[in-house]
């Protein structure tokens, strides 16, 4: 396992894939299906993404078989964290510059291969063609690892290989196994099903050798044939008749379209495949480095930003822009209370230098904050300026100004103005994303920084209170009806129904939560809940789907005496979805989940009523145990100790309640007493 994460990160990627990545990432809240179809451009960066996804920290009872549900199980936060690492290795490993003509050839042979064998897979209804192209991208990381681990006897190797079959041959006179079966074991050690991994090991195989192997290792061993590099061969013209009974015209057809589709994306990525020179492989680590450098500075600059107060934040925001930027020179435009004027001031004036109405054509800087597009000015640009523009522009007393927006999205009308020298300005004149992202982190900032205290009078809060929960009962109602409308269009048997039921329950709660809210405070309804009940409800609905597609047997055991439990539902519901939850991820098909009520429970003198839920899994870890309901811990467990456990610890307090639990090899078992109605 230790040698599977090395070479995990040691894979390489090329930079020009890795600069759009940290594009994406610079944008406002990257969006992870975004970042997850540039992912999928690099063989290296998928590959790390899905193994970490699949390794013991992340690990919650599923493997991550596609590269979208690994990005969606480790979240923005941790792939930006991957990606980051994975460029700063990147920029300072000298793979990049001993051999950028074979990661170019990698490259290009993975994403031919995953292509043409996504479109056969369509071609031939594979009923996964997302598994076709990821196995199909990963054919040659073998390669990646063999040259990250010997650089200098493998790239020999390969020079004196005259083809695919005379390395694979000279690599096991070298290594004792092939760079096929190097990626497969690592594919298997990183959580992907054996079929992938088998169509990663036997894509070299001739076509008489695979035509009665699982569909998967035909889709690659054609796809790999086919896009290989030059003509195609008679060979995979032979292999596609052979394994899927293509003829020659259709085969050369997928070939060529494929073909075209890839250096289309080479020529966005601004990636020369077939160039000596590496001019271009200079420019993207040179470009890979200033996104870097961006993001630390984005990050020196959030930092500066928490010290923002309501006391003088335009000069906070100077000194933070000067701190991180490097920028001599600003100034930062708000709008009024009113809705009027944009305005600004200068040093420690109590009264803005500059207000500006908000009306177009009046200067630049209210046009780029009304229309939400930055502008450029420079002092030879022989644009006709009004004479505020003009004093701005004296004000910053720079060769060049760029006006940032706040994006309309923050809630916060403004703009900031930065003054530039002109090496800064062509620094800066292809890195709209990074001072979007400036002007985003300043808005935020601003938009949150501390109010002076307010205090209305009881009849204004209540009114306040009022307007806030009906106008949050609107989205609440649309969204139920949009999950009715996806319960009835998925169909009663789909795995997600459970999921869907969960959320339809909590935004129930949460309209009930609003309801409370606007009502005016009075005593709590004491009328017993019945526990049984309740129970019954919430392992239904997990019987009925997810315990069922899994083959997971749930076993429930009500007290006949019909426990009654003094307390709002809501907590209870919530706290066994959670434990219900975390014994479904922790088991494997033929599981058993057992819950059992029981009434009449006494600890110290005090009635509680007993719900115990416990499944015959593997146990929990006893580094786990030690801090079972640490919200720390419980975001990264193992098994089932999930972050669910710390909301679980939070509730059943709130509730007066007890939690215990035990755990062995022969499963995980959750004890709770809960206030029982009466306290008897």
């Amino acid at each position: 396992m230790a040698e599977a994460s090395r070479a995990r990160d040691s894979l390489p990627s090329l930079p020009q894939v890795l600069v759009r990545i940290l594009d994406a990432i610079y944008e406002d809240q990257a969006d992870l299906q975004k970042l997850s179809a540039i992912i999928l451009q690099d063989a290296g960066m998928t590959a790390r993404v899905i193994a970490v996804a699949n390794s013991s920290f992340y690990y919650r009872g599923r493997r991550q078989k596609s590269l979208d549900r690994a990005v969606l199980h480790l979240g923005t936060e941790a792939v930006k964290t991957l990606v980051i690492t994975a460029s700063m290795r990147q920029l300072f490993s000298q793979f990049g510059r001993q051999s950028p003509r074979m990661l170019k050839r990698v490259w290009r042979t993975a994403l031919v291969t995953a292509n043409l064998s996504q479109v056969l897979a369509v071609l031939t209804s594979y009923p996964r063609p997302e598994e076709a192209y990821l196995s199909g991208l990963m054919v040659d990381i073998g390669r990646l690892v063999r040259m990250s681990e010997d650089p200098e006897r493998y790239r020999a190797l390969i020079a004196e290989a005259g083809d695919d079959q005379a390395l694979i041959r000279a690599e096991q006179d070298l290594y004792g196994s092939t760079h096929s079966e190097v990626a497969a074991d690592l594919l298997e050690a990183w959580g992907l099903n054996a079929f992938i991994a088998d169509a990663v090991r036997f894509h070299l195989e001739p076509a008489l050798r695979v035509r009665d192997a699982h569909h998967l290792v035909k889709l690659v061993n054609l796809g790999y044939s086919v896009g290989r590099p030059g003509a195609i061969g008679h060979d995979a013209l032979v292999a596609g008749d052979i394994l899927f009974g293509l003829n020659e015209g259709l085969t050369q057809e997928l070939r060529g379209r494929v073909s075209d589709d890839v250096a289309r994306i080479a020529t966005s990525l601004e990636i020369d495949i077939e160039a000596d020179n590496d001019a271009y492989d200079q420019l993207a680590r040179q470009s890979l480095g200033e996104r870097l450098e961006g993001l630390s500075q984005l990050a020196r600059l959030q930092g500066e930003l928490a010290r923002v107060t309501t006391l003088k934040r335009h000069a906070a925001v100077q000194r933070a822009l000067l701190l991180t930027f490097g920028v001599q020179r600003s100034l930062v435009f708000l709008g009024d209370d009113e809705g009027q004027f944009l305005q600004a001031w200068l040093d420690e004036d109590p009264e803005p230098a500059f207000q500006l109405p908000l009306e177009r054509g009046r200067s630049v800087i209210v046009d780029a904050a009304l229309d939400g597009h930055p502008v450029q000015v420079a002092g030879d640009s022989g644009e006709p300026l009004s004479v505020v523009d003009r004093q701005i522009y004296g004000v910053c007393g720079s060769e060049a100004i760029w006006v940032q927006p706040f994006p309309q999205d923050t809630g916060l009308l403004g703009a900031l103005v930065l003054g530039l020298s002109s090496e800064q300005a062509a620094q800066l004149a292809g890195r709209g994303s990074l001072l979007a992202a400036m002007g985003r982190e300043v808005a935020v900032a601003l938009g949150t920084a501390p109010q002076p205290p307010e205090h209305p009078d009881s009849e204004t809060l209540e009114r306040r209170i009022r307007e806030m929960v009906h106008e949050a009962g609107n989205p609440l109602s649309i969204i139920q009806n949009y999950l009715a409308m996806l319960r009835i269009k998925l169909g009663e048997e789909h795995d997600a129904q459970l999921e869907i039921g969960v959320i339809r329950e909590e935004i129930e709660r949460v309209g009930r939560i609003l309801m409370r809210m606007r009502e005016a405070p009075r005593e709590m309804d004491a009328s017993p809940v019945s526990l049984n009940r309740e129970v019954r409800q919430i392992t239904d609905i997990f019987a009925a789907s997810v315990c069922s597609a899994r083959g997971i047997e749930l076993k429930v055991d009500l007290a006949p005496e019909n426990p009654p439990l003094a307390q709002s539902p809501d907590h209870l519901r919530q706290i066994l979805t959670n434990l219900l939850r975390n014994a479904t991820e922790a088991l494997d098909e033929k599981g058993t989940i057992r819950v059992k009520t029981r009434d009449q429970v006494s600890l110290g003198g005090r009635g509680y009523s007993e719900i115990t839920v416990q499944d015959d899994g593997p146990g929990l870890p006893p580094e786990v145990m030690q801090k079972l309901f640490s919200p720390v811990q419980s975001t990264k467990g193992a098994g089932h100790s999930g972050l669910g456990l710390s909301i679980v610890k939070r509730l059943v307090d709130e509730m007066d309640g007890i939690i215990l639990c035990s755990s062995g090899t022969d499963g995980t078992r959750f004890q709770l007493l809960l206030p029982r109605a009466g306290g008897a």
